[in-house]
């Protein structure tokens, strides 16, 4: 079992020197509650957590994952391409764990316009030094889409302003699942 190398695993130790400062944070897709309730573990008491998913089924599970740090989670059963709605101040950590409910029907996934929608509009949000954190699956085939999407969008920011990086494992297949890292610099 892979302990340092596992793209989750690494997308947490990147998020995690932020945390400890952050004052808004963003699970973008909030599915069963496991980057939620690591969001919440790792936060100070008064930092505010935004839990987004566009299934009930979703939200339910990661309400009771995080029950114990429910006063500070706000739980939105929307598309987070809808944030910048609802989260009006700067953020300093975003998490997308893109494709679909682990669990559940594999039908309903992220898709590649809400998703670059929502990264869009965090990245503009981010404060400084702020980090997003994206977890690409392409390994099905809306997944794949949604992963070339961002090579291409994540790619072409500008080197001024952020810092973007992936991280890939070479030697496995090439549908396995890596991460973005991206932070905010100016």
């Amino acid at each position: 079992m892979q302990t340092v190398s596992n793209v989750l695993n690494l997308a947490k130790q990147a998020i995690l020197p932020v945390l400890e400062q952050a004052k808004v944070v963003v699970d973008a897709t909030a599915g069963n509650g496991n980057d939620t309730l690591f969001l919440a573990e790792h936060t100070a008491a008064a930092a505010k957590i935004y839990a987004f998913d566009i299934q009930a089924a979703a939200l339910a599970h990661t309400r009771e994952k995080t029950a114990a740090y429910a006063g500070r989670i706000e739980y939105i059963l929307d598309s987070h391409e809808n944030i910048d709605s609802i989260v009006h101040s700067s953020i300093d950590v975003a998490v997308f764990n893109l494709g679909y409910l682990p669990g559940d029907e594999h039908n309903v996934t992220t898709q590649t316009a809400s998703t670059l929608t929502a990264v869009r509009k965090v990245l503009t949000k981010l404060s400084r030094n702020g980090v997003c954190v994206i977890a690409a699956y392409p390994g099905h085939a809306a997944g794949a889409l949604e992963a070339a999407a961002l090579d291409e969008f994540l790619s072409a920011l500008p080197v001024k302003e952020f810092t973007a990086g992936c991280y890939r494992l070479l030697n496995h297949r090439q549908t396995a699942p890596y991460i973005y890292v991206v932070e905010k610099v100016l």
